[in-house]
Parts: structure tokens; C-alpha cells; sequence
């Protein structure tokens, strides 16, 4: 069903910011085409770019231009590399979550425990994205680390932040996921929603092979921060190693026990 995500455009322009008179367009679009390279790490051409993206050719040629001279963008022999540039941008975003450096003992000895990969994940519009990665195995079929964005649709993690968002919230996301991904919205209505309320209830979420057919997710959330951000836990875990029944009975509660004890940390920090 999910085939088509990793294909799909990346543009960040919303139809709502479109028709915003405040809303810088040129802007937009040369974020656009970094964006594109989120689920496309190879170098991208300028066609390429054009097709991700959905602005014309001679508009990308300016776009990829601008952003080499600013150091966003580096040109290979086969299109356009992310440059360094985008790199030093972020990394007063990540310097700023003290969660991440408190978290690292807590996610590696659960990392330890189920044999997978412990991240933080916050929500990028309909996507998340993880903050912080921990693993103690290098021999698993999925292995992502910071940076990496994934849908919050058919994941675990996705579905343990859609639980700290608000109705309105909800209504926004469900909104967005109607006017960018009708393909996704039943699934989105009927499970995803559903798998969120229920993580409310019980405090944690699971995907078996929902979004990966070799990968079981199990998370939890975390909290949100001062200004609004929310952060969920998760775990990837072989799907060999435990049991559809064993992630419920027993990774789902030992998650949450996780996210609390990594709230509180930052709480008492």
C-alpha cells in the first residue's frame, strides 16, 4: 500500500502557505529542493529535482545554483549532493534538545534488551523524524540514525505522537493527509487514528511490519515541549527476534517504562 512514499514528492509548500500574502514563495521552493533529497540521498539532477518537487526546470537550475554558492548543495558528476551547509544549520536544533544526551544510557539498555534500534522522533508535517539514535547491533535489516524521516502513518512512533497531539491537531493532520496523500487517508481514518487513541489509553504504541514487512515498532511518548514540540521513543526490532504476542505483553510496557523514566530526567534536569 506504502510502496509509493518512498517516490513521492517532498515539497514542504502547503496549499494553505501558498495563498498566506506574507508567505516568502522563492523561499519556499529552494527548501523544497533540499527537501527532495530527504528520501533521495543520491545526487539528484536538476530534472530529477524538477520532478520531485513539481516547479519547472529553469526555476530548479536557479534554485540549485543559489543554494551551491551558499554551500547548501554540493555538484557531483551526477547532479546535486547535500553540502555541509545543511548540516550546520541543524546542529543548534539538536544542540538544543538536552533530552537526547540524558536519554543515550536508557536507550542503549533497552537497545541491549530487544536486539534493535532506540530513537527520538519528532513530528515533521506528515512525517517524523528522528533526533537521537542508539543501537548496540550493527546486523539488523534496518539500521537509521539522525536525520532519518519516515511516515507517521504506518509506524509505531508515528502513532505515539499523533497521541500528544491535540483534536485540532488531528484535524489539521487529517486534513493535510486528505489534500497530499488521498491514497493513505481510509488507512489513515481507520487505523492510524485508532492505533493513536488507543496508545492514549494504554501509553504505547506498535506497527508489526506495517511499514516495514521485516521491522516490529514499539514506542511510547515522551512529552511536549514549551513550544508545542512533541517527542515519542521507539524501538525497530527484527521481527525474528520476539513474537507479534511478546512485543505486546512485553516490549509495549517495558517502552513505556522507558519514556517515563527518560521524562523524568528531563523533568528534574
Amino acid at each position: 500500500m506504502f510502496d509509493h512514499y518512498s517516490d513521492m514528492p517532498a515539497a514542504l509548500t502547503t496549499p494553505e502557505a501558498q495563498t498566506d500574502p506574507s508567505f516568502a514563495t522563492t523561499l519556499a521552493h529552494g527548501l523544497d529542493v533540499l527537501a527532495a533529497f530527504r528520501n533521495n540521498p543520491g545526487p539528484l539532477s536538476n530534472a530529477e529535482l524538477a520532478a520531485h518537487t513539481g516547479l519547472s526546470r529553469p526555476t530548479v537550475s536557479r534554485l540549485t545554483h543559489t543554494l551551491t554558492q551558499l554551500g547548501y548543495l554540493n555538484r557531483s558528476t551526477k547532479g546535486f549532493v547535500l553540502g555541509l551547509g545543511v548540516l550546520a544549520a541543524a546542529y543548534p536544533v539538536l544542540s538544543a534538545l538536552k533530552v537526547r544526551q540524558l536519554a543515550r544510557p536508557l536507550m542503549r539498555d533497552f537497545a541491549a534488551y530487544a536486539g534493535g534500534t532506540v530513537s527520538i522522533a519528532m513530528p515533521f508535517g506528515l512525517d517524523f523524524i528522528y533526533v537521537e539514535t542508539v543501537r548496540t547491533t550493527e546486523a539488523a535489516p534496518h539500521i537509521p540514525d539522525v536525520g532519518f524521516a519516515g511516515t507517521l502513518s504506518t509506524t509505531a512512533v508515528g502513532r505515539a505522537l499523533l497521541s500528544l497531539y491535540t483534536a485540532e491537531e488531528i484535524g489539521s493532520y487529517v486534513a493535510r493527509v486528505k489534500a497530499e496523500q488521498p491514497q493513505d487517508a481510509d488507512y489513515v481514518l481507520k487505523r492510524t487514528l485508532a492505533d493513536a487513541e488507543l496508545c492514549r489509553e494504554r501509553g504505547f504504541a506498535v506497527s508489526l511490519g506495517e511499514w516495514r514487512r521485516e521491522i516490529f515498532g514499539v514506542a511510547a511518548p515522551l512529552y511536549r515541549t514549551p513550544t508545542g514540540d512533541c517527542l515519542a521513543v521507539n524501538c525497530g526490532i527484527p521481527s525474528f527476534r520476539f513474537s507479534a504476542e511478546q512485543i505486546e505483553r512485553e516490549c509495549g510496557p517495558r517502552i513505556l517504562g522507558l519514556a517515563r523514566s527518560i521524562t523524568s530526567l528531563v523533568t528534574n534536569a
